[in-house]
């Protein structure tokens, strides 16, 4: 056990020194601030370019009611359509927005007129902007009020999911969005973590290296303390980047928040959406009390450390049976299959969280990793959560027996060409 600690901690201190381990876990979440940052700004950009439209309106009543919007406004012109056509730009709009006289069964005719195309959210509002107004008539013409109607048309509607047992699962959309992003999440630690095992392997197998440290330890010894020391380095690296992420969200938030209080175009839109985003945000923290935090948490710690484990066991293996990188492609080819497999059967299941497929695919060892994270946001049964544990537990043990007997006889293997079938018959033979 001494020797595995040692080989772990040899694993840790050398890969968290490198410049490359502190340059990534520095660039990831700065990358992500940057996006948001350079969103932000080039929104501010934006906002501060104006259109001017100009509307004639033959009918006189549709130019009322299109509203400015952040940084367009709509100004009603005299001048005739044909006139402005020569002179529009001359007067300072950016185009013309023509309404003939519609019928309210076919609105068909209304046009906008320029060099440049409008854009698709400007569109959408001016459509919007009259489809309002076209509504209310036709509402008059059956006697029917604009004001009753739009009340009738406001219904709050929430389902909410319960069990048999009485436990509220919360909001649908939110266990979605948090069940995907984990198993998502969890598909690209295995990936980048199992591969840098196996990169690990093949570099010390490459130096001779290995020769060296197989005189004082054995090689399952080995294997254990690389797959542990770099899976140590992989919590190292997503606590810092969760720290970095949470500190620098919350100064984004001040800056931004700052920047929010600017006096707007129209201050009683700002009001609005402003309090609409109040609302939001704490219908959404409300849901979020309602998911099972905990179960989720201990739940994806085991799955990151579990899944890792038998995967990283298995790009182990193959790395000691590597001996060129040309190699490497074809042999974790069939490895990389169960994980791609796995974000296939997400995708699959978003919409039947409970069915068949999810269910078998949560209990095999191959793909519960990725799977029942997805699940456990919706609530999982505990027979089946335990179940899905155990039988993880013991094909990661498999996977490490698996990997011990390739890695005994591939990692001192020099200039022979190893194929699938070979190792297979290591594993028979061993």
């Amino acid at each position: 056990m001494n020797k595995i600690f040692l080989i772990v901690k040899r694993e840790y201190i050398t890969r968290v020194k490198k410049k490359s381990f502190i340059i990534t876990t520095l660039l990831v979440p700065l990358s992500f601030v940057a996006m948001v940052a350079i969103q932000f700004l080039l929104l501010a950009v934006s906002s501060g370019d104006t259109m001017r439209i100009a509307v004639v309106d033959d009918t006189g009543k549709y130019v009322k009611t299109i509203k400015d919007t952040e940084g367009t406004y709509f100004i009603k012109s005299n001048s005739s359509l044909a006139s402005l056509r020569q002179t529009y730009e001359q007067k300072g709009f950016d185009g013309i927005l023509y309404i003939p006289p519609l019928d309210v069964d076919n609105p068909n005719g209304v046009k906008y007129i320029s060099d440049n195309l409008l854009g698709l959210s400007l569109e959408a509002h001016i459509k919007r902007e009259l489809k309002s107004e076209i509504q209310k008539v036709r509402l008059q013409k059956m006697g029917v009020d604009s004001k009753m109607y739009r009340k009738a048309q406001q219904v709050n509607l929430r389902i909410e999911s319960e069990t048999i047992t009485g436990g509220s699962v919360g909001s649908t959309a939110l266990a979605t969005s948090i069940g995907f992003g984990m198993g998502m999440l969890m598909y690209i630690v295995i990936f980048i973590y199992g591969s840098m095992v196996m990169k690990g392997v093949m570099e010390e197998k490459t130096n001779r290296i290995v020769e060296i440290m197989l005189s004082s330890v054995r090689p399952f010894q080995l294997m254990i303390g690389k797959i542990l020391g770099i899976g140590g380095v992989g919590l190292t690296q997503f606590s810092i980047w969760i720290i970095l992420l949470f500190g620098l969200n919350l100064i984004m938030s001040l800056v931004i928040g700052g920047t929010m209080d600017l006096p707007s175009a129209n201050p009683a839109a700002a009001q609005v959406d402003m309090e609409e985003a109040k609302m939001l945000i704490e219908k959404m923290m409300g849901q979020i009390h309602e998911l099972p935090i905990a179960l989720l948490i201990v739940g994806f710690l085991f799955y990151f450390l579990m899944g890792y484990v038998l995967y990283a066991a298995l790009f182990a293996g193959l790395g000691a049976a590597i001996n060129d990188d040309s190699d490497s492609q074809s042999l974790t080819f069939p490895v990389s299959i169960p994980v791609i497999i796995s974000v296939f059967i997400l995708s699959a299941i978003v919409e039947q969280p409970n069915s068949g497929l999810a269910f078998w695919s949560s209990l095999i060892p191959l793909f519960s990793p990725v799977i029942m994270p997805f699940r456990i946001a919706f609530g999982v049964p505990l027979w089946e959560l335990l179940l899905s544990m155990a039988l993880l537990i013991a094909g990661a043990l498999f996977a490490v027996w698996i990997a011990a007997k390739i890695y005994r006889t591939g990692i001192l293997m020099y200039g022979k060409k190893v194929t699938l079938r070979e190792i297979a018959k290591w594993l028979v033979r061993s």
